[in-house]
């Protein structure tokens, strides 16, 4: 259990994979009640974050808001027939199903002062003989599922070739054929979304800012900074994203940046999207420049998993549709001072 999960489920902004997504109650629960140890924190350390509102009456604050809070939606257009193909490939490639077993442990049970405990003695396995099966309703369990007609999740079935392995390990194959078909699908949405500006929407500072104190520490959360509308920044890494704001506070060249609230959430096909910093900067007062960067331990798309990358671009899609001059970059960034002279 990492400590991120934790505050993620906290803020809600909890990553799970997408197949995953209808049991997120039961995930939620198990973050919520692991790790139950008393937190040990030193109050010599301790800090009561505030929101400078002064700040944010500032022409620095205001110029920087104005870029990013706007709203979008988006919209998504799946081509049916490349679905069907995409998936045909995708099922087609599936390792064979292995038979139905049935799996007998026997142990020697020990019962004494301190409790009851348990010696595995033997184990054995038996094969599910096919005839035995009682076939589930692959079609209607796809359909619920998938929402793709009866007919094409017949048609993918038959073209892949697969329909042996259905019969040989039914429940196994009809699993990975739903989640198979729901990853193409989320592929497919990411590929062809497309946000679109709502125009007189935005973002209400009120709702984004809590001006309520929060407390922190700084040996562990917490670091007081400058040019910013909170007088401290809590980060999630110490290896990241404190080095980054740590970067931002003491360059000359930005004029206001700020750890973006969590409630400040990009609707996704695959949930919503928080990112991490906005930046403003002036150079020499000549050309100003608006950021939107996401922080990860990699500067490699490639380097993020599916469900952090997927969001990433639509978090890129909906800040190229505000068109607002906010230049939100292709990729994520690891150090201030590498990523300003890539600018």
């Amino acid at each position: 259990m990492k400590d991120s999960m934790k505050h993620d489920l906290a803020a809600g902004t909890l990553d799970i994979p997408a197949r995953f997504e209808v049991a997120r109650a039961q995930f939620e629960a198990v973050v919520s009640k692991a790790n139950t140890r008393i937190p040990i924190h030193n109050r010599g350390k301790e800090v009561t974050v505030r929101l400078k509102k002064q700040v944010m009456v500032s022409p620095e604050f205001l110029a920087l808001w104005d870029k990013i809070n706007g709203r979008a939606a988006y919209r998504v257009a799946i081509d049916e027939d490349a679905l069907k193909a995409r998936c045909i490939a995708e099922i087609a490639k599936m390792g064979r199903m292995s038979k139905a077993q049935i799996t007998t442990r026997t142990a020697r049970m020990n019962v004494g002062q301190s409790g009851v405990t348990h010696t595995e003695m033997g184990l054995s396995t038996t094969a599910v003989k096919e005839e035995t099966h009682r076939l589930p309703d692959f079609l209607r369990a796809v359909d619920n599922e998938c929402f793709l007609s009866q007919r094409t999740v017949a048609d993918i079935l038959f073209d892949s070739g697969r329909i042996q392995d259905f019969l040989i390990n039914p429940q196994k194959f009809t699993e990975l054929f739903i989640e198979t078909v729901k990853s193409v699908h989320n592929h497919m949405e990411i590929d062809g979304i497309r946000y679109i500006r709502l125009d007189g929407e935005e973002y209400y500072l009120q709702e984004i800012f809590d001006s309520e104190e929060l407390v922190a520490y700084l040996d562990k959360n917490a670091i007081p900074v400058e040019h910013s509308v909170y007088d401290h920044v809590i980060y999630d890494s110490n290896t990241v994203e404190l080095p980054f704001a740590q970067a931002l506070d003491a360059d000359d060249d930005v004029r206001m940046f700020f750890k973006i609230p969590s409630k400040f959430k990009i609707e996704t096909p695959i949930g919503t999207y928080n990112p991490d910093w906005a930046v403003y900067m002036d150079r020499d007062g000549m050309e100003k420049l608006y950021f939107v960067i996401e922080t990860k331990g990699t500067t490699s798309l490639d380097g993020l998993r599916g469900v952090e990358k997927s969001k990433f671009r639509c978090g890129k899609r909906h800040f190229d549709a505000l068109g607002s001059g906010v230049e939100f970059p292709d990729r994520p960034a690891k150090d201030w001072r590498e990523f300003k002279r890539t600018i």
